[in-house]
């Protein structure tokens, strides 16, 4: 059992869940790695690295104040370790995003700046770097969609977890595309153990930039940030197949794998869920493993219109 002495030491080491449910009849052998089980989503392991990267050449110290663009889980990993460790935090996210997200940044004592709907993440993210640019001796911006040690989280533990885990018998992982660091890292650490595991990448449809398409209206918190990441670039030499799933379909498998697995999860983690689906139908995957990932908890997201309905109330007077 870990007894750990700050809350860095609850990062990583998650279990698999095996989707035996909602997959039931399926001929591949379907897991999710849950990232939820870190203190507050998956964004856990890249945020640590890169703030004690920074920490550890005097980037980051208790006077800095640490600043992102965020959807939500990078904002609120880097507001819950401010906490821990002592420095600020200023996390600029669009209006779009839940108001579960908002309030649990503000609850660790972060500053959030939301931003016009309009401009998605890559509007957050461009007032955020003009923030810092205003204030370039108290600032410090992580840049989570630039930064190699968002990916080096994963190539060092995400990865690493997965393969001993699994024995390495992998036969696909699906990802949803945010920042892609997830996908850097661990694409790059799977490829290089086995190249032949099928790396899956998942979008909006609604805004399929990755694919080459354009910034449109999507309500997939957390993924599909509306231009092209340098974590992607990258690695996209990895990508052997790129998905477009609709908002609803996220949603949908979102609700699925909470009724049948009894773990409530969001609608990125729905899309993943969505991906497997695609792949375990067929017949090439009949008897491999896919990977999906339960990012965070649905219970940030209860608010989101149409995700999660209260249909089942009865009222006595």
């Amino acid at each position: 059992m870990i007894v750990a002495e700050d809350s860095t030491g609850l990062i990583g080491r998650t279990p698999l869940l095996r989707l035996g449910r909602l997959f039931a009849d399926s001929p591949a052998h379907v897991y999710a790695k849950m990232e939820l089980c870190n203190p507050t989503s998956i964004k856990d392991r890249p945020v640590l690295n890169m703030i004690r990267a920074a920490m550890a050449d005097g980037r980051i110290t208790t006077e800095t104040e640490v600043v992102e663009s965020t959807s939500g889980n990078t904002g609120i990993a880097i507001a819950s370790l401010g906490a821990m460790l002592g420095f600020r935090a200023r996390l600029y996210m669009s209006e779009l995003c839940s108001v579960e997200r908002q309030k649990l940044m503000c609850a660790y004592g972060a500053t959030v700046v939301l931003t016009p709907a309009a401009e998605h993440t890559r509007g957050a993210r461009d007032r955020a770097i003009a923030y810092c640019q205003a204030h370039p001796d108290t600032t410090f911006f992580t840049s989570q969609h630039t930064n190699p040690d968002n990916a080096g989280a994963h190539f060092e533990t995400t990865g690493p977890e997965l393969w001993e885990q699994m024995d390495g018998n992998i036969g696909a992982v699906v990802i949803a595309l945010g920042t892609c660091g997830t996908f850097e890292g661990l694409s790059g650490f799977l490829k290089g153990k086995d190249p032949s595991i099928h790396i899956v990448g998942v979008e909006p449809a609604a805004s399929p930039v990755f694919s080459g398409g354009k910034q449109g209206k999507h309500a997939i918190n957390g993924i599909g940030p509306g231009m092209i990441t340098e974590n992607f670039k990258r690695s996209r030499h990895n990508l052997d197949e790129m998905l477009l799933v609709e908002d609803e379909e996220a949603f949908e498998w979102a609700r699925r794998a909470t009724r049948k697995e009894g773990v409530i999860v969001g609608a990125t983690s729905g899309a993943t869920i969505w991906g497997v689906a695609q792949l375990a139908a067929r017949p090439e995957f009949a008897g491999k493993t896919i990977i999906c990932f339960y990012y965070d908890s649905g219970e940030r997201y209860l608010s989101v219109p149409d995700l999660f309905l209260a249909d089942t109330i009865v009222r006595e007077d």
